[in-house]
């Protein structure tokens, strides 16, 4: 069977064409969110691990070596099955940090430079041979398909093409940060087609070329020497080797990194990786054995690693043998088009932007765009390189092999990161030099130096392979061990230690800065990246942050500061991003912003607890019960570090002062606003520990308070604060005592009163009897005059025996027919004799036929107070109306003054015992709440409307219904 030329070029175009579309069409939104971040799609992506090596290579293994091909798939597999140690702590960390590739983790860990350049350089090294057999599987595949096609020309086209790609799908946005929705659906259809592809075929095989399971089993029997491939004996060394080389290899390769961990943003893919990619790998497995069956049957496996491809072709099937190529093409291009914006990624960040100067321009993004383009066309011509002078001397698994067990150079440092925190950057780059000088001088010179192996060859020609591996990743172990054990680290390698360290809490890593703008930290980075992108990153960071531009406390800074790192994390990397932020600064040392980050763990535990077990788990629950307690307290309780700072402000504190935790943490005592800075400062400096009933003026409202303190440390500063608010008690002392004295003063007026009341009617006789003595005209207009005196004194008299006398109980109550007109005349004629009453004009406009039916002396004391109430708030001069209204069953009276009002929040607190407005001694807050008791003793109601006057805004209005007699 020999394709025609146009026809191979059209299907790998249009497949190519058709990857793209899928991107673009993602991106563009078509595509339903539901579909592209399903656990699925993400879990069928990360089988772009499935290279050439797998659909083409892994047959050749099969044939010569037996149960050895499964190496691969078990190795990546217990990667997965151990996701949540080791992958998903990976993913908080890229995550948190923004870190996009494996030399990002390891410059981000060991706060190192050098630490991502080598891994830059290495993972070149070491994904190289990986590429170009990606290459060499689909030049060959080509050839094979069609004899007129020259291995140079399909290879410089393939990498065209996929150069092109690569770009339109990694270098396409200006902003170069990552989560790209589009790959991820690309590089999962390409998955879907090669696990389709490899599915369909191995049916095919068993099927109609073995005859069903049953025609499989008779031809073994018949056949027991293929059967026996797979039960040779495994050399226990190279098993191991291999395991552990792909185990690592699917951690730290640049394609699998980038989709598990860059283009990932949720641990719950991950999770669902864990078992849904062991089960896409053993699908793939379990089609290897019938398809290579079926090829020894054909007589075709002959040139095993291109089994697949040729089946279809002894078989005439054109569709089996498109869906191989397509297969094949598949797996090239995915792995290629990843691993190389990988790669470029970390050439960028760690190689060519240390070298370059400033990109100080509006035009930053761009040109970081156009680099990393320039990038990718290099990475792929370097690998055509490669292909072209050494690539093409060797076969497929063997290159696919070798470069899987370089990556295991890399698993030290993962270990490392995630559980070693004492590790530092000489032991890392001392170890990883040995390491993989090693294996490089043994192995990799080997190709370089010509030593070729046949087409035919297969990987045990060099038996000593995996001893090699194993003895170089020894002396990088022995030397990362012994240099990290005696040399120091530095204080910003312990603190990313701690935050990469597995099941640890996320803190800012490294000095923070001396600053209290935003402003300043766009002035901090306007000389390296532009004023117009410094602050568009941190106009961006703000948002992302729920920030306002401005003046910031201290925590917000902090917030800001590792937010900012993280995002040009993603951009120059995190050494980078680092010195960006720490260019001509003023540091403090780790000890020095403990202070601020407890309260960024503080709220990270709240969410933390379900990954806590055991011990770790009982601690945690004492501390949030301690700290409930604490928050809880109905006293106002705060603590201070050994600087003086508040390190920690209750919610009874929040309450009182209105003061939030969140404004005042970290500022010390003297820098809170006033009343509360000069307070607690000067408390807090004097020697007595206890300050009682202190007053003060709050919002135009007298409270009390006492503050009791303790120190926590031998530090002076170091101390804890109790507010306690008596207020209420004080208001409530003050007020009986005042109730007291008018008790007093009612009883001593009731005494007066009867002892008036003798003289007076003595008086009253005598100027009555004058009119029997004499018939002088001036006399006895004089005796009138003395009468009507006289009477007038009774009734006042009488008035405050009544009022005296009140606050009768229920029985004691005497209920009678009352004019109402008369009872607030009197009860005006009461007021009227108060300085206050006299100075104001007191309008009683109440109908004279107006009767009521209650307790004419309880209604009394209504009015008094009422009046009295209405007096108090009228400006001098003014006029208070008493009014009624006669209605069916009820009258309605209003009591109108012409005062301020009353604010809405008070209204609802009026008739509440000891609430009044009036300044101590001036009121003690039950008039109106005496009022309203004896209101509804007489089945009534009492509202109060306040504006009473809506166009001047001023004025109450006392609302009185009461049923008629």
């Amino acid at each position: 069977m020999n394709f025609n030329l146009t026809e191979l070029i059209f299907i790998a175009i249009a497949y190519l064409t058709a990857l793209f579309g899928t991107a673009y069409i993602t991106e563009r939104g078509w595509i339903s969110k539901r579909i592209i971040y399903h656990p699925v799609t993400y879990v069928l992506s990360l089988g772009v691990f499935t290279s050439v090596w797998t659909f083409y290579g892994t047959f050749a293994l099969a044939k010569e070596s037996g149960y050895s091909f499964l190496a691969s798939y078990l190795g990546a597999s217990a990667a997965f099955f151990l996701a949540p140690v080791i992958l998903i702590p990976i993913l908080r960390i890229t995550r948190t940090y923004q870190l996009s590739s494996l030399a990002d983790l390891f410059a981000f860990r060991f706060r190192s430079a050098t630490a991502g350049t080598l891994t830059a350089i290495f993972s070149l090294i070491a994904i190289l041979p990986l590429i170009s057999i990606q290459i060499q599987a689909v030049s060959d595949s080509l050839h094979i398909l069609n004899q007129d096609f020259s291995s140079d020309q399909i290879a410089i086209g393939f990498c065209t093409l996929i150069a092109l790609f690569a770009i339109l799908v990694g270098a396409r946005n200006p902003s170069l940060r990552y989560n790209r929705t589009g790959l991820i659906v690309a590089m999962a259809t390409g998955s879907l087609i090669k696990l389709i592809a490899m599915i369909t075929i191995a049916l095919y095989a068993l099927f109609e070329v073995m005859g069903g399971p049953g025609g499989l089993e008779q031809w073994l029997l018949q056949h027991p020497q293929e059967l026996a491939i797979f039960d040779t004996p495994l050399d226990s060394d190279m098993w191991r080797t291999m395991l552990l080389g792909f185990f690592s290899a699917i951690i730290v390769m640049p394609h699998t990194f980038h989709m598990m961990f860059t283009e990932n943003t949720s641990s719950n893919s991950l999770h669902k990786a864990s078992w849904g990619m062991p089960l896409y790998l053993l699908i793939m497995a379990l089609a290897v054995p019938p398809i290579l069956w079926a090829g020894i049957k054909l007589g075709i496996a002959d040139q095993p690693a291109f089994l697949i491809l040729n089946l279809g072709i002894q078989l005439d099937s054109n569709f089996l043998t498109t869906l191989a190529f397509i297969g094949g093409l598949t797996a090239a291009s995915g792995i290629i088009i990843v691993a190389t914006i990988s790669i470029a990624s970390m050439l960028q960040n760690h190689l060519i932007l240390p070298l370059m100067p400033p990109l100080a321009t509006q035009r930053l993004y761009s040109r970081l765009l156009w680099l990393r383009r320039i990038l990718i066309i290099v990475m792929m011509l370097c690998s055509y390189l490669f292909y072209s002078t050494v690539g093409l001397n060797y076969n497929l698994h063997w290159l696919g092999t070798l470069a899987f067990i370089t990556f295991m150079q890399f698993l030290p440092g993962i270990l490392a990161t995630l559980f070693w925190p004492g590790a530092n950057r000489n032991g890392f780059c001392l170890g990883l030099i040995a390491g993989m000088g090693i294996w490089i001088s043994s192995m990799l010179t080997g190709l370089l130096g010509g030593d070729t192996l046949t087409a035919d060859a297969v990987i045990m020609d060099y038996d000593n392979w995996h001893q090699i591996a194993i003895y170089a990743l020894t002396a990088n172990i022995i030397i990362f061990l012994l240099t990290s054990i005696l040399t120091r680290s530095s204080q910003e390698e312990i603190a990313s230690a701690s935050a990469c360290l597995h099941n640890s809490l996320q803190r800012p890593v490294g000095p923070q800065l001396n600053i209290s703008h935003s402003d300043e930290l766009v002035e901090l980075l306007s000389p390296r990246l532009g004023k117009t992108t410094a602050k568009r990153e941190i106009d961006q960071a703000l948002h992302e942050l729920n920030l306002v531009s401005g003046e910031l406390n201290a925590i917000d800074l902090v917030r800001l500061r590792t937010h900012t790192e993280s995002r040009l994390s993603a951009l120059f990397g995190p050494v980078e991003a680092s010195t960006l932020l720490n260019q001509q600064i003023k540091t403090e040392s780790l000890g020095q912003y403990r202070t601020r980050d407890i309260h960024l763990l503080e709220a990270q535990l709240e969410t933390y607890q379900t990954r806590l077990s055991g011990l770790a788990a009982e601690l945690d629950n004492l501390r949030r019960h301690h700290r409930m307690t604490l928050q809880r307290l109905p006293l106002g309780a705060c603590s201070l570090d050994e600087k003086g700072q508040i390190i920690f402000w209750n919610e009874e504190m929040e309450h009182f002062t209105g003061l939030q935790a969140s404004f005042v943490l970290t500022r010390k005592l003297l820098n809170l606003p006033a009343p509360w800075g000069e307070l607690l400062n000067d408390f807090s400096r004097q020697d007595n520990n206890h300050l009682l009933s202190q007053h003060l003026l709050i919002n135009d409202e007298n409270c009390w308070l006492s503050l009791h303190k303790a120190s926590l440390a031998d530090d002076p500063e170091s101390m804890v604060i109790l507010l306690e608010n008596e207020t209420d008690n004080q208001l409530l002392v003050n007020r009986l005592t005042h109730n007291e004295r008018l008790a007093s003063i009612g009883r001593f007026a009731a005494g007066v009163a009867h002892e008036i009341g003798n003289p007076v009617t003595g008086i009253a006789c005598l100027a009555q009897n004058l009119k029997y003595e004499t018939d002088d005209p001036y006399i006895l207009e004089s005796a009138e005059q003395i009468v009507t005196q006289t009477q007038r004194i009774t009734r006042i008299v009488q008035s405050l025996v009544r009022f005296a006398h009140s606050g009768l109980n229920d029985e004691q109550q005497h209920l009678e027919k009352i004019n109402l007109k008369e009872l607030t005349d009197e009860a005006l004629h009461l007021v009227s004799m108060d300085s206050r009453g006299q100075s104001l004009q007191l309008n009683n406009n109440i109908d004279s036929s107006i009767h009521l039916s209650g307790d004419p002396q309880r209604l009394m004391q209504v009015f008094i107070n009422l009046i009295n109430n209405a007096c108090d708030a009228s400006p001098d001069h003014g006029s208070v109306w008493l009014d009624a209204t006669r209605e069916s069953n009820s009258v309605v009276i209003t009591i109108t003054d012409e005062g301020s009002g009353i604010s809405a929040e008070h209204i609802n607190k009026l008739f509440e015992p000891f609430f009044t407005t009036k300044d101590p001694g001036k009121g003690t807050g039950l008039g109106l709440s005496l009022v309203y008791n004896i209101i509804e003793e007489h089945y009534g109601s009492i509202n109060v409307v306040s504006p009473a006057n809506k166009n001047q805004n001023n004025g109450t209005q006392m609302v009185i219904t009461l049923p008629v007699s």
